[in-house]
């Protein structure tokens, strides 16, 4: 009896983070809100190495610049997506800086959407 569980969560160990994404949400999304940028961001892979890009978000208008209530980055691929890292801005402000860095040897594609009000 104990081994079949045994194996079940060794083989769901296993499985379970090749499934995973790396999907990321700051803030919370309203009712109210506009979505004020939705944007690609993508680095091809080179073997062996690890591949990072910054995704800066700026408003054109400062006077009339709207306040980010959430930013959602979304990983396209289904394994070893890239982590992301908020560095800069984000909900409560007028801006974000966002870091992306892949795993060794892949790359990046995530979709970023920003909302705000």
């Amino acid at each position: 009896m104990k081994y079949p569980t045994i194996v079940l969560f060794a083989l769901a160990a296993l499985v379970l983070p090749t499934l995973a994404t790396n999907d990321y949400l700051w803030g919370t999304i309203g009712d109210n809100d506009y979505k004020l940028a939705k944007d690609t961001v993508s680095k091809a892979f080179f073997v062996g190495v690890v591949q990072k890009k910054t995704y800066v978000f700026k408003q054109s208008n400062n006077l009339d610049a709207l306040t980010i209530t959430a930013i959602k980055v979304t990983d396209k691929k289904k394994s070893n997506g890239a982590t992301v890292v908020l560095s800069s801005g984000g909900p409560g402000s007028k801006g974000a800086t966002l870091k992306f860095t892949s795993e060794r040897g892949c790359g990046i594609s995530d979709l970023v959407e920003i909302w705000g009000r």
